[in-house]
């Protein structure tokens, strides 16, 4: 889903905890932060791939992967290695849980970032496509051993 979306979804969600339960502004803007910045990962995983920082080759990037994507045939998808996004995956959701009987700051990430998988797997199933990426970081990166890398000139 593009960051537009997580943006407007995550804003309206934080909005309506804030409006209707009473959270603080303090909480709502930790929700809504959680449910967008949940994403650098992507941007690591473009970083350490490229060696670049430049937001704006990374939007290039990005878009030129997703239409390549697109384009590529579901067979041939399953050839190559899937992203492994290490905050969209059970794991990270674990740690969130468990640091949230600490402080509830993490519950408020926790739930932003919640929102933000929700919206993924809604977005995995419209695309057809395998909800392993935004499962478990572990077993995708087991999945991933014997799969080619998917490149994009």
């Amino acid at each position: 889903m593009l960051p537009k979306w997580h943006i407007l979804y995550g804003y309206i969600f934080a909005l309506f905890l804030v409006h209707f339960f009473k959270f603080s502004l303090f909480a709502g803007l930790i929700i809504f932060l959680s449910s967008v910045f949940i994403d650098l990962d992507h941007v690591l995983i473009y970083v350490i791939k490229t060696k670049n920082i430049n937001p704006c080759k990374f939007y290039s990037w990005s878009m030129k992967r997703k239409k390549a994507w697109e384009l590529t045939s579901f067979e041939k998808k399953e050839e190559f290695r899937k992203p492994n996004f290490i905050f969209h995956g059970v794991e990270f959701i674990l740690l969130l849980i468990i640091s949230s009987f600490l402080n509830s700051f993490f519950l408020w990430i926790l739930m932003g970032i919640l929102l933000h998988l929700v919206l993924d797997f809604i977005m995995l199933v419209y695309e057809r496509e395998h909800l392993s990426i935004k499962t478990s970081q572990i077993w995708l990166w087991q999945r991933n051993k014997n799969r080619k890398e998917f490149v994009v000139l």
